[in-house]
């Protein structure tokens, strides 16, 4: 079940990686892209837990660090982080809610550029962050959150058929056990 669980969510970031750097750099409002890797590392994280969202956050960093990055490991390193701090969100999780995990994103997006923020721009004295939020984080955090409307709920329903399909199959046939003769009342029960 975890080698199913590993592939299922390995196609996904495949399929987030190819749409975030194709379909919607076309796509783009206010010069910013949404993040569709955030949007799948948060979801994972609310759905599965903290080191699901680790792991998922890792994999989505590596895939971004040996692309774009400059640096190999800090993006890793970024959605780790953020993956694993959206996976406390877990306990509350219910497949049939679609508000909270909205907030659960676009506070994993804030979070995110927040630490890109401090990491890319703050450490190198660049400290207008009004300019930061006004012109790139806000527009970035509402444009994740408008594009993950959609997106959610896709990724709900595709984790929720594979938990079902997972739980079906593994769900224990009724066996017969022998247990010998038992003559009870003149008659033989087995």
């Amino acid at each position: 079940m975890f080698l199913v669980k590993s592939v299922i969510i390995i196609v996904e970031i495949i399929i987030a990686y190819l749409l975030q750097t194709s379909v919607f750099t076309g796509l783009r409002l206010a010069d910013v892209v949404p993040d569709i890797l955030m949007i799948l590392t948060a979801s994972l994280a609310y759905i599965f837990g903290k080191k699901s969202g680790a792991l998922t956050g890792f994999l989505c960093g590596m895939i971004l660090d040996c692309t774009f990055g400059s640096l190999i490991g800090l993006y890793a390193l970024l959605y780790c982080t953020v993956g694993y701090i959206c996976g406390y969100a877990h306990p509350v999780y219910d497949e049939t809610d679609y508000t909270l995990p909205y907030f659960v994103i676009g506070g994993a997006e804030f979070l995110l550029n927040l630490l890109y923020y401090v990491l890319f721009y703050f450490l190198k004295g660049d400290l207008d962050i009004g300019y930061f939020m006004v012109r790139y984080l806000f527009p970035r955090v509402i444009y994740t959150v408008i594009v993950s409307i959609l997106l959610y709920r896709l990724i709900n329903l595709n984790n929720n058929l594979f938990t079902k399909l997972m739980k079906k199959k593994n769900t224990p046939k009724e066996a017969i056990i022998f247990k010998g003769f038992d003559v009870i009342g003149g008659r033989r029960d087995i």
